[in-house]
């Protein structure tokens, strides 16, 4: 049985997490830290649990670790951990400690055998996020002779309440180390790991390095449990939209931090609500244009819309959310006032809408297929930022801007649950494993609606389901059939089919012309198979829309949900840019309103969001058994027009600013 995990309950449903990197250069770490000083701050934003400081990316400590093997800032001059364990328990919140892992500069200096052994065929990457040798390696002694030392030192001194570990999975590298060699060897019977991406063998190595990371959270996540059962823990991005399959260890919750925007969001929170666990999405109070270390584009505070905004998916799928706070410029501890009074008004939004978004659970719609074999299949430099989720993260958006609510699910998750859903999106999935590739076949005899996109998916799913023969492959520009048109459309690998027991869904050209330069190949295939039937569309679609986000394309994919004619209970009628969230919640639906405009223009290097235009109307029809005892409009203020016909509740909301719920029941 998979672990459930374990949170603070109810009552913790907003954050604050503030982080330093304590480091060599510091000289005035911990000088503001006194329940005097940070009382009054943490009142102002009125957070339910903090996470604060403790040992960042450099290894250093910002509080006087007596642990063998630690490094303590020289810049500490006072404990700033003692002060914010002191303030925490006058307010009564919960602290975590941010405590960076496999990243850990200082240890590695101090004791180079525990870093990893980088790949010998290669140079060392060098930039901000992968600093050579100065990551651990999971195998060695790093973990006993440091990190749980000090995780138990925190509880025993510090009576911390849970740990946020940093530089984790995202920040692997794969090690050559004698010792990891040696238990590869022992695990695959080849004598030496590979050294290139290309090597046949180098998805085993990077899967080796998977268990390894695994095995390692495993072990201090144990190590905390044994120590004092209700100590909490989790890993930075583990069991999140990067890293699909069974969680199978035991942290307590799951959760990641997010610096770029909207669309990272929309994703992460429709896989992380599947996986069975408490959850939060941590958002930054501020945002660069540039990357890091660019003195020229210097972190901005967002505006409190803009938060609001990011907080919006969050919240309404379900789950907790906290705001990282670092004020630029001052690392003796304190926290600015008029930062906190802001994010004050960001908690009360949030804190306003724990009624009718904490809680909730899946109402199946559209679920488009993240699977896990298909990602773990692709060679990657990492495991983390050089995975490939583009097809999905494609298919995700081009649902969303039609208005359809959308779940991400992994094989695991998905196939339990399969016939749940009246429509499942396959994007580009071909590495799927063979139980998958049986179980859509099914679920197409069985009456389920399925579109399947990517050339590689006609061999995988065959001729017989998809309803056409193949007749040959290539990469190519082909124009298909838009809402006004026809609109390019590049895929790596095309396959150019014939119908046989399937009908064709418009014509490829060679040209934007509607009649001539027409191809004989269809732009997708309708096959009727048992009681359901399949839409094939041969060609790297979602990877594409993901790229271009061609509104042309995006009419597209509504025309071909439209062929397939899936039961869906919701139909949402409005702008584009609203996405659409259905929830259950004890009894009563909830149609979740997210508007993702921005006042200021889309040209580069605008990342901020200010001010906010209103859109509408939106309208909506959702299927119901019965009428409707109640109907309101949740979370912002407005005239709700709604009635009842035909075994369906019909609703308008005139105008809708940032996020709004529609309650039925």
């Amino acid at each position: 049985m998979t672990h459930s995990g374990k949170w603070h309950g109810k009552r913790c449903y907003f954050g604050l997490h503030y982080d330093l990197h304590a480091g060599a250069q510091d000289t005035r770490l911990g000088l503001h830290c006194s329940p005097r000083e940070l009382v009054p701050a943490l009142r102002l934003m009125g957070p339910q649990w903090v996470q604060t400081d403790c040992k960042g990316h450099p290894g250093m400590t910002s509080w006087f670790s007596r642990v063998e093997n630690a490094t303590v800032s020289p810049g500490v001059k006072k404990d700033a951990l003692l002060g914010w364990r002191r303030a925490t328990r006058e307010l009564g919140l919960p602290l975590h400690c941010h405590y960076s892992g496999l990243w850990d500069a200082a240890a590695a200096e101090k004791r180079p055998e525990w870093a990893v052994v980088p790949n010998p065929a290669q140079p060392p990457a060098e930039d901000a996020w992968s600093p050579a040798r100065q990551k651990m390696c999971p195998r060695g002694g790093y973990l006993e002779g440091l990190l749980i030392p000090q995780m138990l030192e925190l509880i025993d001194r510090y009576e911390v309440d849970g740990f946020w570990v940093d530089g984790e999975i995202w920040a692997v590298e794969f090690c050559y180390c004698e010792r990891c060699r040696a238990a590869f060897t022992e695990e695959t019977g080849l004598a030496e790991p590979p050294t290139d991406l290309s090597d046949p063998h180098w998805v085993q190595w990077q899967e080796f390095q998977r268990r390894s990371f695994y095995d390692y959270v495993a072990r201090y996540v144990a190590a905390v449990h044994a120590h004092k059962p209700g100590v909490l823990v989790t890993s930075n991005w583990m069991n999140t939209f990067k890293d699909p399959g069974e969680p199978r260890v035991e942290t307590d919750w799951i959760s990641g931090d997010t610096l770029l925007g909207l669309d990272p969001i929309r994703c992460e929170a429709r896989f992380i609500s599947t996986r069975g666990r408490p959850w939060d999405l941590m958002t930054w109070n501020f945002y660069r244009v540039a990357g890091p270390g660019d003195r020229a584009h210097p972190h901005c505070p967002k505006s409190v819309n803009m938060l609001k905004q990011e907080a919006a998916t969050i919240l309404a799928l379900g789950g907790n959310f906290q705001i990282y706070e670092n004020p630029p410029n001052l690392r003796d501890g304190r926290l600015i006032d008029w930062r906190m009074k802001r994010m004050g008004e960001v908690g009360r939004w949030v804190k306003a809408r724990r009624s009718f978004c904490q809680g909730s659970q899946m109402y199946p719609q559209a679920a488009v297929l993240h699977s896990e074999h298909h990602f773990r299949s692709q060679p990657c430099r990492d495991l983390y930022f050089s995975t490939d989720v583009a097809p999905v993260e494609g298919a995700v958006f081009a649902l969303l801007e039609n208005h359809l609510s959308v779940d991400i699910l992994d094989e695991w998750a998905l196939l339990p649950r399969l016939s749940d859903f009246p429509l499942v999106v396959v994007p580009e999935q071909d590495g799927m494993s063979e139980e998958a590739v049986q179980a859509m076949a099914t679920y197409v005899r069985s009456g389920g609606r399925l579109l399947v996109t990517g050339a590689e998916m006609y061999d995988r799913l065959g001729k017989d389901l998809l309803g056409a023969r193949s007749v040959k492959q290539e990469e190519a520009t082909h124009f298909v059939p838009a809402e006004e048109g026809r609109v390019a459309l590049y895929s790596r690998s095309w396959r150019l089919l014939k119908p046989t027991t399937g009908r064709a869904l418009g014509q490829l050209s060679r040209t934007p012309l509607l009649d001539q330069e027409l191809l004989p190949y269809p732009a997708a295939v309708l096959n009727r198979v048992g009681s359901g039937a399949v839409v094939y569309v041969p060609c790297d679609l979602f990877r594409f829309f993901r790229e271009n986000r061609h509104v042309g394309i995006r009419s597209l994919v509504g025309a071909l949900v439209k062929a397939l004619k899936p039961a869906l209970d919701l139909e949402v009628q409005g702008p584009s840019a609203v996405d659409v969230v259905l929830r259950r919640q004890g009894g009563r639906v909830l149609v979740h309103l997210i508007n993702r405009t921005s006042g200021l223009p889309t040209e580069p290097p605008a990342r901020a969001v200010d001010e906010i235009p209103e859109v509408g109307p939106i309208s909506l029809r959702l299927r119901l058994p019965a009428p409707p005892s109640k109907v309101r409009l949740l979370g912002e203020k407005g005239d709700l027009d709604w009635g009842w016909s035909e075994g369906a509740l019909w609703a308008q909301v005139p105008r809708l600013h940032i996020h709004a719920a529609v309650a039925v029941g």
